[in-house]
């Protein structure tokens, strides 16, 4: 930012320009706020700003523009000049950097990627990641009610979205069966990252389609002096939910402690067809840690827990039948970094314990009596650690070398244990390289060896050991490259990546009943790795009126493993009977979103996406579970202060079924939403969804199989105070 003085009288309105660079072009629609004052205005077409009738004294301006860099300026007023303030442009907003995707922290992108931040996620607000994330592009849901909803990239889902915390693999059990939760209170995120597109290189098994990175501030990484506290509260009217977070931070130059307290409390969700049954939740999360600096080392640890209880809706014909799910988790993490006058001048070390407990109660009731059964019970321990050395500049070379550990063990029990027990570890190093060709031209270039071994044991339903293999596997990954940026304006990248999955143990020895997940699952113990060639490319525009991406890419997969519909029922116990089965498959598509400035005030967005997933050979059938193409709309008025807008989601009905999946019918969706800044860090935003209460099946809900639509009309308030 710089400041220069323009000759012009002074008088009692403080007054101001806004304008690009040295050239001085003006940016009319910037928003300008009075920090802790609760007034905002946006420049006109000549880049103009004022506000009347304020008391002398010392007041922070804060400047911001799609695509320029967020200016903030202390002013004495009354001033002798009026303002004339310079933005930089900025290919990507400080808000949305994209460090996921990158060992070496920079902002180059081979492959589309999003960041949202802690006042995206306000607005967004629910109770389950996958919904908060549900509609960005390229980004579904699978849902079995609301409290296990996961996101679905590009079509991939459960085992092939790696969900992580802070940068560790979390150690739940979300990416293994349907009704099976991410273990983390949206309320304790304060960025959420989605990397769209294979991350084998860097994170190894289970990032074949993509990467969800969750952070959360239990780990103090950055901090001022003094005391900072935070309120924030959710109110859902669909379910009756409400939810609350507290937390508080103290910090000295040196060191500092945070801890947090989360609640959440709701009814089950109510569909235009009433109440859906079963479907309640109730959770209660803690977490809190300490962090240190001093030079040029920082470190920290934290500690933290959940108690989730949800339900699921068993059967919906019958009320007297329920299946509960009572799940714990205890999380142990620390990060440290270090920077060093060396070759390897910066050193992260991260450290991931957990501890997680599951059982899944199956209810009958009965008159006045109740009796609780455990259909199984899951325990799962394990240990993430990855060591990132990154080195310095040599000539236009930049890298980085990362070394990671994995260790888990998972015991499975109950009447209807679905798999033996299993213990395993992986090993793994890789090299990550980036070099500057031109000015507007940069490779990117990365290789991965792993080495992984599981060991399968029995447990009280699977006693035969004679039935079960240990698995060794030495994979190799990589990927390919390359960013081209002719302009602050124009961005485009191109990815060539080789990217893994091992199967798990659920895909390879279940056999029995899965009342939570409404299916009898069989494994396939011949199941081999999936392998995938795959293919990105997107192009950028970004400048202070309009904003836009276009996505592309194909993902050739051998031995892809299909959790796919026999068509046949498990007599017994009345499930529809799922097999997983090995395909050679072929997925490809795109995504679409632009936002468009059109005045100072108002701001339009568009989006569409679209996968399709088929087998590459004999009939070429349709894979399961991909979602339908997708197109949304929204119009919002924005002042800096006040905020509100319509918006719309047209889903196209779906027709290209795997054998024995039911298609489904197309819908609109009608929203909006609206909030209000007041300054002193208090926010206040409603949301309300499927406005005129439609009836409606997802293509990924597993409900969708019980005869039961979608939530009905839902005014969601969500309200954050940070003082």
């Amino acid at each position: 930012m710089i400041e220069r003085s323009i000759a012009t009288p002074a008088d009692s309105v403080l007054k101001g320009k806004i304008v690009e660079g040295s050239a001085l072009e003006p940016i009319p629609g910037a928003t300008v706020v009075l920090e802790n004052q609760g007034l905002g205005v946006s420049t006109d077409e000549n880049g103009e700003f004022e506000f009347m009738e304020l008391e002398e004294g010392v007041y922070t301006l804060i400047v911001s523009s799609v695509g320029f860099k967020t200016v903030t300026l202390e002013v004495d007023f009354p001033l002798e000049n009026h303002l004339l303030i310079e933005m930089e442009i900025e290919t990507i907003q400080s808000d949305d950097v994209i460090v996921t995707s990158s060992p070496i922290g920079r902002n180059i992108q081979y492959q589309p990627a999003q960041s949202i931040n802690a006042e995206k996620l306000q607005q967004k607000a629910a109770p389950s990641l996958g919904e908060i994330l549900d509609g960005t592009p390229g980004v579904t849901t699978r849902s079995f009610g609301s409290a296990p909803a996961r996101p679905v990239i590009r079509g991939f889902d459960g085992d092939r979205v790696l969900v992580m915390q802070n940068g560790e693999r979390m150690g739940d059990l979300s990416g293994t069966a349907v009704d099976h939760a991410v273990a983390l209170d949206p309320l304790a995120m304060d960025r959420v990252e989605v990397i769209r597109g294979p991350a084998s290189l860097l994170y190894g098994s289970s990032a074949i389609g993509g990467v969800v990175n969750m952070f959360s501030n239990d780990l103090p990484r950055e901090w001022e002096s003094g005391t900072s506290s935070s309120i924030a509260t959710h109110i859902s009217t669909m379910n009756k939910m409400g939810a609350g977070l507290l937390r508080s931070q103290y910090g000295t130059d040196r060191f500092a402690v945070t801890g947090r307290l989360i609640y959440r409390d709701g009814g089950d969700l109510r569909t235009p067809d009433g109440r859906l049954p079963d479907t309640a939740i109730q959770n209660i999360s803690f977490g809190g840690g300490a962090g240190y600096r001093a030079g040029d080392f920082e470190t920290g640890l934290s500690i933290s827990g959940m108690d989730y209880t949800y339900g699921l809706p068993e059967a919906i014909e019958d009320p007297n039948e329920s299946i509960e799910i009572r799940m714990n988790r205890t999380n142990i993490q620390s990060i440290s970094t270090l920077k060093m006058d060396r070759f390897f001048d910066h050193a992260e070390f991260r450290l991931h314990l957990s501890d997680y407990q599951h059982d899944e109660f199956e209810i009958e009731r009965m008159g006045s009596e109740t009796t609780e059964d455990i259909g199984i019970s899951f325990a799962q321990q394990s240990l993430s650690s990855s060591l990132v050395l990154r080195h310095r500049p040599v000539g236009k070379l930049e890298g980085a070398a990362g070394l990671s550990f994995n260790y888990s063990e998972i015991e499975v029990g109950g009447e209807e244990a679905l798999t033996p027990n299993a213990n395993g570890y992986f090993i793994a190093g890789y090299l990550y390289e980036e070099l500057s060709l031109t000015q507007t031209l940069t490779l990117k270039a990365g290789t991965r060896l792993e080495f992984k071994e599981t060991f399968v044991t029995t447990n009280d339903l699977f006693t035969n050991a004679d039935d079960f293999e240990d698995r060794s596997d030495l994979i190799f990954s990589g990927a390919l490259g390359l960013n081209y940026s002719p302009s602050s304006s124009w961005t485009a990248g191109l990815q060539f990546a080789r990217a893994y999955r091992t199967p798990t143990i659920e895909e390879l020895y279940s056999f029995a009943p899965h009342a939570a997940a409404g299916s009898f699952d069989i494994g396939n113990a011949s199941l081999n790795n999936e392998f995938s060639l795959g293919t990105d490319a997107f192009v950028e525009y970004l400048s202070n009126r309009i904003s836009g991406q276009l996505s592309l890419f194909a993902n050739r997969i051998d031995h892809f493993v299909d959790f796919s519909p026999t068509g046949d029922t498990h007599q017994p116990s009345g499930l529809p009977v799922f097999e997983y089965r090995s395909k050679e498959a072929l997925m490809y598509g795109f995504e679409f979103t632009t936002d468009v400035r059109l005045s100072n005030n108002w701001i339009a967005g568009l989006g569409f996406d679209y996968v399709r997933g088929r087998e590459r050979s004999g009939n070429r059938e349709n894979l399961t579970f991909i979602p339908p193409f997708r197109t949304s709309a929204e119009v919002m008025y924005d002042n800096g202060s006040f905020y509100a807008g319509p918006r719309i989601r047209v889903v196209n009905k779906q027709e290209k079924t795997a054998p024995n999946e039911e298609p489904t019918d197309g819908y609109i969706l009608l929203g909006a939403d609206t909030g209000y800044r007041f300054g002193q860090g208090l926010t206040l935003s409603l949301r309300l969804d499927n406005l005129l209460n439609e009836r409606y099946r997802d293509h990924l809900s597993r409900v969708e199989n019980r005869n039961a639509p979608m939530p009905g009309q839902n005014l969601n308030v969500m309200m954050r105070w940070e003082f």
